[in-house]
């Protein structure tokens, strides 16, 4: 009975411990770790055609959801999507990443290749990374687009 209350003892300040440590903020090197999976995991949704899951990375620097033109998207597939860059600024909060990306339009099927400039930033509430660029610009020119376009805060009501 005795070793039964120390074992329940045991696993209830180790949940405690647990718990706790939950609530610390990350450091520079586990935010780092936390940017990569966040772009490989972006990476992955553009490249596989899951737009809208992709725009849930998409937020203003104060944490404000922004609508992604999700119709135009649908209409391309993209056949590759390289990171070619990506910079952690010294702070750990901030990051740029230049991404490669080969996709055609469905009605036309020929393969176009395009550049896009995202710029990320860290949630420290939400211990994760946002994207507060939209989503690449299918079908427009590089020169068309601003790089880095950044997204403005959505109007007040």
């Amino acid at each position: 009975m005795r070793n039964l209350l120390i074992r329940i003892s045991v696993v209830a300040l180790l949940t405690t411990m647990l718990t706790a440590c939950g609530g610390l903020p990350l450091g520079k090197a586990d935010r780092a770790t936390v940017f990569d999976a966040a772009i490989n995991n972006y990476r992955k949704l553009i490249r596989w055609g899951y737009y809208d899951e992709a725009a849930k990375y998409l937020r203003t620097p104060a944490g404000k959801p922004f609508a992604a033109d999700l119709k135009n998207a649908a209409r391309y597939r993209v056949t590759d999507y390289t990171v070619s860059n990506q910079f952690l600024a010294d702070d750990g909060k901030q990051a740029r990443v230049i991404a490669s990306i080969d996709y055609y339009e469905l009605d036309s099927g020929v393969i176009r290749s395009m550049h896009d400039a995202q710029n990320w930033w860290y949630d420290a509430e939400g211990k994760r990374w946002y994207l507060q660029t939209p989503l690449p610009q299918f079908g427009r020119e590089d020169a068309e687009i601003a790089p880095g376009t950044v997204m403005p805060a959505p109007a007040k009501p």
